[in-house]
Formats: C-alpha cells, structure tokens, sequence
C-alpha cells in the first residue's frame, strides 16, 4: 500500500539538487515532490523504517532529518498539485515540479 511521507532535512544532509539526485535514484520512492525548502513529499510502499535506512545510506549520518507518514489529520498553505500528491499518492508527470 503507498504512503505519503514528508522528508526534511537539516542542509548538512545535502543540497536540494544532491538530495534530490538521491531520491531520483532511490528504489523505495515511487513518487516526489517540493515546494518547501528542505523538505520533499515522498510517495511510498516502504515504512518510514525502510526510507529511514535508505537515506542513512545516503547521508552516512551528515546532518539531520525526519521522515514521517502524513495522514488524515494535516492542514497547511500548500499548492494544490501538492495535496493531489499527499492525498491520493499519486501525481501526473506535470506534478513532480511546479
């Protein structure tokens, strides 16, 4: 079953174009998206565990960073290809970069 999950991270774990290199590259992420700085929307089979890892990888342990599960209980200020993404768990090629 996919997820939504938001990644944020501290700028030691990697620039926006490094971070984003690795999630282009990671198994585990299906679909992404930004808006925010330092942070992604990631879309998901893996747990929170699984991504955790796979980014461990990545950063071997530079800065820091959370990857949560976004749920049914959120609100915010966010572009609507943004809450398509969060709420279905999917997008259109269109929705990947605004």
């Amino acid at each position: 079953m996919r997820r939504a999950y938001l990644f944020i991270y501290s700028p030691d774990v990697g620039t926006r174009d490094e971070v984003k290199d690795f999630i282009d590259t990671c198994h585990e992420v299906a679909h992404w998206r930004y808006d925010l700085p330092n942070a992604f929307y990631l879309v998901s089979e893996a747990s929170a565990d699984e991504l955790y890892a796979a980014i461990q990888r990545f950063n071997a342990k530079r800065g820091r960073f959370l990857v949560c599960e976004v749920g049914a209980n959120k609100q915010g200020w966010l572009p609507r290809k943004t809450w398509t993404l969060l709420n279905t768990h999917s997008y259109r090629k269109s929705q990947v970069e605004e």
